[in-house]
């Protein structure tokens, strides 16, 4: 095999040996064996019932909400406001709850899924008929919802919501049994995990096998592209906009009805912006996507040991997740280059590749690290 056709290999191999090696001096000023303190998260995510059951349960939310992303980041449509879509849907499902508390379980809990879907869907068609409209840039209007959406829900776990017997923490009371969805035995795997698989599929199916998933392609490659082709790039980024959101907001839902039994404050973890990450590592590719989706939650769920065992914040496995990220950004463009005969370490005249586009959103959303984002029902557990 020549230099040539292994440049690409070549490539990866440097990304990721060099995002490795900077977690392994990391560790190494905080004065730790890095092999130990990585295999500490390893064990702490996948090495015990107890972990992996958390590991699962954490990856529910991401399934669902990079299944929505990667519909509107194939378009171009850079939402950012799955955070906000998640909240939304919480509320909205916890809103169902509270409000019917007397209710048959069969006919409330379905109306909170529902309402979930529907609100969901209409907070992130807001910043999608701005742009269709007035040509406002989706990531700046997406990105302040999140914040509008948060303060909605602390206001309500504050004040007219709040639990009465709650000992003053900003929480719902606990909806009724009949409301739960169900779970798997005695963990924290509950229905939702079914939703997140189905979900990443039919986006799988739609976007490889259907004649909608290649105008959503067609979308993404630009208007002039589309229009040429009598495709309305309005319509779909409305469609992609609405789905995404709905996701999220199923995606809240879950928590409300499936982990934490209540609305808690913040009870997103900030996990829409995860989702980002987890995107970007999957390259827009749904198997790639639900692969990194499971890596992801066992991450922040395996910090958890590293803060036990060694004494280190949790957050050092949220560095190794930065790391490998911005390793595969540099590995796939430097096979790009290569692969294009450019020099290795000249810069690109060229906007960049679709995660390097995607972890530029995420840092100009002033996404915060991963957290392991544990509600307390699953704390308990």
């Amino acid at each position: 095999m020549t230099f040539a056709a292994s440049r690409p290999a070549f490539a990866w191999l440097l990304g990721l040996g060099g995002a490795i090696a900077f977690f392994l001096l990391f560790v190494l000023v905080l004065d730790r064996n890095p092999f130990t303190v990585f295999g500490a998260v390893l064990v702490g995510a996948f090495g015990s019932d107890v972990g992996l059951n958390r590991t699962i349960a954490r990856a529910i939310p991401l399934l669902l909400l990079s299944a929505g992303l990667l519909l509107a980041f194939r378009a171009k449509f850079w939402n950012i406001g799955l955070n906000g879509a998640m909240y939304m849907g919480a509320i909205a499902a916890s809103g169902v709850a509270l409000y019917n508390p007397t209710a048959p379980g069969w006919l409330i809990l379905p109306l909170m899924l529902l309402s979930a879907l529907a609100v969901g869907a209409a907070w992130s068609l807001i910043p999608a008929l701005l742009r269709v409209w007035f040509g406002a840039s989706e990531i700046i209007v997406s990105l302040m919802l999140n914040y509008v959406a948060a303060r909605i829900g602390d206001f309500l776990v504050i004040s007219y919501w709040k639990d009465p017997n709650g000992r003053g923490f900003p929480g719902t009371a606990t909806f009724q049994e009949g409301f739960w969805l169900p779970r798997l035995g005695s963990s924290n795997v509950h229905l939702g995990l079914l939703f997140g698989v189905v979900a990443m599929v039919a986006v799988w199916l739609v976007l490889s096998r259907t004649v909608w998933g290649l105008r959503v392609d067609l979308v993404g490659q630009g208007a002039r592209a589309a229009q040429y082709l009598g495709i309305s790039s309005a319509a779909v980024l409305l469609a992609v906009a609405g789905v995404s959101g709905a996701l999220g907001g199923l995606a809240g839902a879950g928590e409300v009805a499936g982990l934490n039994h209540r609305l808690e404050a913040g009870v997103t973890q900030d996990l829409g912006y995860t989702a980002i990450l987890v995107v970007s590592l999957g390259l827009l590719r749904p198997w790639l996507t639900a692969v990194a989706c499971l890596a992801v939650a066992g991450l922040l769920v395996g910090g958890t040991q590293v803060q036990l065992q060694f004494g280190l914040p949790s957050a050092v496995s949220g560095v190794l997740l930065w790391a490998i990220l911005y390793g595969v950004i540099n590995a796939q463009n430097l096979a790009e280059r290569w692969k294009g005969g450019a020099p290795p370490f000249r810069p690109a005249a060229r906007e960049g590749t679709a995660a390097a586009v995607v972890s530029r959103l995420a840092a100009s959303s002033g996404a915060r690290g991963p957290r392991d984002g544990l509600g307390s029902s699953e704390r308990s557990g």
